[in-house]
């Protein structure tokens, strides 16, 4: 179906309902697009089987992975289906398209102790901590990759990131090993294709700094190539000098006047200046008071508080608010 123009297929699944379902579709259109679409049904003198099927499986397929939020839902996706190719077929695209609609891989393990996790991956090959971690959030999989010892995690990390599909068998034979650990609701697994270099530049971008140096530091022994990947994919504090001063200054915006002190109390100076010419003159007065009041104060508070900038900085970029793009040619250094 790989040759249809949207407006085709518009046009199919229109002149696959009855009459009076088509007009009310219609009125929700402009005059511009209810005349493309009326052309594409006038121009389709008859409609195969196949093609008909085809084109409501992608609809339905549609109306799930968009959650189908207007009009009735998907009860109302299955009585248009139901209108259309009657019941037993109905049925038959629901029971083929019900994989989209159960959780994602390991979602469960949202609701587990992160130590019972941790304490049952420690016992299991790196190769299953990492099939687990690039189903799991960024954020939980970094508290995880945190709990092994160096030379696991640079491990774990390069398996993370050469993961591309993954058959549902593999997937669901962890997720059955898991089971008998971590007693929980287990729904069924579909083929996913996993993008395992940005999974694991996410882990990475989320772990704390001494552990992602170390990790650095091994993967680069290990394959300069994908160290320089997970680079050039992650976002850093100090790469926020990189930002579109526009994008600069909505990030900064975002970070309370007492975060931003925090995190600038040990950088360069290219860094504060960057950052002061983004902020406002009162701004800038207020961060310098708080930085001079600070006094001695312990790294970790520094870094925790250069992570929450980055946590806004992907939360930005994930809303479509900016835009990430910088060089990586930089060595990372702790």
């Amino acid at each position: 179906m790989a040759g249809l123009t949207p407006d085709q297929k518009a046009a199919i699944l229109l002149l696959s309902l009855d009459k009076s379902t088509s007009a009310e579709v219609l009125k929700y259109l402009n005059e511009e697009h209810i005349q493309r679409v009326a052309f594409r049904m006038a121009e389709s003198k008859a409609v195969s089987q196949n093609l008909r099927s085809t084109v409501l499986d992608e609809f339905y397929q549609l109306c799930l992975e968009q959650g189908f939020s207007i009009g009735g839902g998907l009860e109302y996706a299955k009585e248009l289906l139901t209108e259309a190719l009657g019941q037993d077929r109905c049925s038959e695209i629901i029971s083929k398209m019900s994989t989209f609609i159960k959780s994602k891989p390991f979602d469960f393990l949202k609701k587990v102790d992160p130590n019972e996790i941790i304490d049952f991956l420690k016992a299991e090959r790196n190769q299953t901590v990492a099939l687990i971690l690039s189903f799991i959030d960024s954020a939980q999989g970094s508290v995880i990759l945190s709990s092994f010892d160096e030379e696991r995690q640079a491990d774990i990390i390069i398996r993370v990131a050469k993961m591309s599909k993954i058959s549902p068998e593999i997937v669901k034979d962890v997720e059955r090993e898991v089971k008998n650990k971590i007693s929980n609701f287990l729904g069924e697994t579909t083929s996913t294709d996993i993008v395992g270099i940005n999974i694991a530049a996410d882990i990475l971008s989320s772990i704390d700094r001494g552990t992602k140096v170390n990790i650095f530091d091994r993967v680069e022994e290990t394959n300069q190539e994908l160290a320089e990947e997970l680079k050039k994919r992650m976002f850093l504090f100090e790469d926020i000098v990189s930002l579109d001063p526009r994008h600069a200054q909505i990030v900064l915006s975002r970070v309370p006047n007492s975060d931003l002190a925090m995190a600038l109390k040990s950088t360069s100076d290219r860094m504060k200046n960057f950052v002061f010419k983004n902020i406002s003159a009162r701004a800038k007065e207020i961060i310098n008071q708080e930085m001079d009041m600070m006094g001695r104060i312990r790294l970790s508070e520094v870094l925790e508080a250069q992570q929450k900038i980055v946590g806004i900085v992907h939360e930005l970029e994930q809303n479509q608010e900016i835009v990430i793009s910088k060089d990586s040619s930089d060595k990372l250094v702790g």
